[in-house]
C-alpha cells in the first residue's frame, strides 16, 4: 500500500468516526427514515439494485443517466461496443487506476474518474466505493486526483469497517426492518452501506427540494 495513501486514508476512517460517534440508533433509523418516500432516490435505488445486484448487462446511455455522469455518446457507446472485455478486464485485474489511464479518458481528452469508481462498483461493490465530488470534499480529498482520491476512501472505508464491526452490523439491523426492504439489505457489500449513508447525506440531506430538483439521480458527479 502506497504510504501516501494509507496515511490519507486514516484521516478518511477518522472522520467516518467522528461522523457516526454522537448518533445513536434512533437517530439513524431516522435518518435513513427521511428518504424513503423521496422518488428520485427511490428511482435510483431500483437500477442500482438492477445492475449491482441483480447484475442486468449495463446499457451505459442510462448508466450515464442514472448516476448523472453526462458522458458523451462516442464514449459511452465504446463500451457498449466493447461490453464483454471491458467487464472481464475490470473483474480480472481489478486495477482501477490502469483501467482508468487506458479506457476512461474520453474523445474530448476528458478524464472521467467519477464514470471509472462507479462503474468498478457496479462490478466489484464489496471493493470499490463509487466516488463523486460531493464525497471527495466531505473527506477532504478533492485536490487529489481523482482516481487518487477514490483509493484513499476505498482504503479508508475498509479500515473503518475493520475496526467498527459492531456499528456496520447496527446499522444493518435497522434497514433491516420491512419498511427498508426496498434496499436489500442483506445483499448490500458493507463499503455499499457506508456510500449509501454518504450519499444520502452529501447528495439528498444536504439538498433542499428546490435545491435538487434540477439535478439527476446521482449529483454532482464530473
Amino acid at each position: 500500500m502506497d504510504q501516501s495513501i494509507e496515511s490519507k486514508a486514516v484521516l478518511v476512517k477518522k472522520k467516518i468516526e467522528e461522523d457516526f460517534r454522537e448518533l445513536n440508533e434512533q437517530e439513524l433509523e431516522n435518518f435513513f427514515d427521511n428518504f424513503r418516500n423521496d422518488k428520485r432516490t427511490l428511482s435510483f435505488i431500483k437500477y442500482y439494485n438492477k445492475t449491482v445486484l441483480d447484475k442486468t448487462k449495463i446499457k451505459f446511455s442510462e448508466f450515464s443517466y442514472q448516476w448523472a455522469l453526462h458522458l458523451t455518446k462516442k464514449f459511452y457507446t465504446y463500451f457498449n461496443e466493447n461490453y464483454d472485455s471491458l467487464i472481464n478486464e475490470i473483474r480480472n485485474k481489478r486495477d482501477i487506476k490502469d483501467f482508468h489511464n487506458r479506457f476512461c479518458i474520453d474523445n474530448l481528452r476528458k478524464r472521467r474518474g467519477s464514470f471509472c469508481s462507479k462503474l468498478f462498483h457496479t462490478i466489484l461493490p464489496s471493493e470499490f466505493p463509487p466516488v463523486d465530488n460531493a464525497i471527495r470534499k466531505r473527506f477532504n480529498v478533492q485536490n487529489e486526483d481523482f482516481i487518487t482520491s477514490v483509493l484513499i476512501i476505498k482504503r479508508g472505508y475498509e479500515l473503518f469497517i475493520k475496526e467498527n464491526h459492531e456499528l456496520i452490523n447496527l446499522i444493518r439491523k435497522i434497514l433491516s426492518k420491512s419498511k427498508f426492504s426496498y434496499l436489500r439489505i442483506n445483499e448490500l457489500s458493507d463499503i455499499r452501506i457506508l456510500d449509501m449513508y454518504y450519499w444520502f447525506k452529501e447528495n439528498r440531506e444536504s439538498r433542499s427540494p428546490a435545491s435538487y430538483a434540477s439535478k439527476s439521480l446521482r449529483d454532482f458527479s464530473v
